[in-house]
């Protein structure tokens, strides 16, 4: 990740986006990313989990049931 992918802005200004439904995305870059800088960046990524095979073969999958209303 490099500072041309950080959107920097005072908490002020992500308030008044996150109010106004305004996206801070810049769908435009991220709609030109091709497979490979995608995969490239999830590589590099620090926080990426690696999901092997191990990692499925563990899993079980969970449905929430229905949430009670009050």
């Amino acid at each position: 990740m490099n500072d041309d992918t950080i959107a920097r802005m005072s908490l002020e200004e992500a308030v008044r986006r996150h109010e106004s439904g305004e996206s801070s995305s810049d769908w435009e870059r991220v709609d030109g990313l091709t497979d490979e800088e995608i995969t490239q960046a999830v590589r590099e990524d620090p926080d990426q989990e690696i999901l092997d095979e191990e990692w499925f073969r563990r899993a079980t999958l969970v449905i929430p049931g229905e949430k009670e209303t009050t």
